[in-house]
């Protein structure tokens, strides 16, 4: 009986968990134009972090712009989040 619930929980939260990201990628088909909404969607296969940090700013620039975000402009969101969340590493050798 536990089993179950569980079960029925677990499909619950994967059902709703689709919507949320249908209704996700209808907001980005309204805010970019067809060139960055196909960038966007390669982003989300590659690297999901990245995907729904990218979406959520292209999001707030469509509001605060009042117009489509173009693949130029995505390009250099997704450039600026990629230099902020990437970490720099260093080699140092040391002769003897």
């Amino acid at each position: 009986m536990a089993d179950e619930e569980r079960v029925e929980d677990i499909r619950e939260r994967k059902l709703e968990a689709r919507k949320i990201e249908e209704q996700l990628r209808m907001s980005l088909r309204v805010a970019l134009d067809e060139p960055a909404y196909e960038r966007i969607m390669n982003v989300a296969v590659a690297n999901r972090e990245m995907y729904f940090t990218a979406a959520k700013n292209a999001l707030m620039a469509y509001k605060r712009m009042g117009r489509k975000i173009t693949d130029a402009e995505l390009l250099t969101l997704l450039r600026a989040i990629k230099r902020q969340t990437e970490t720099e590493t260093t080699i140092t050798f040391h002769k003897k």
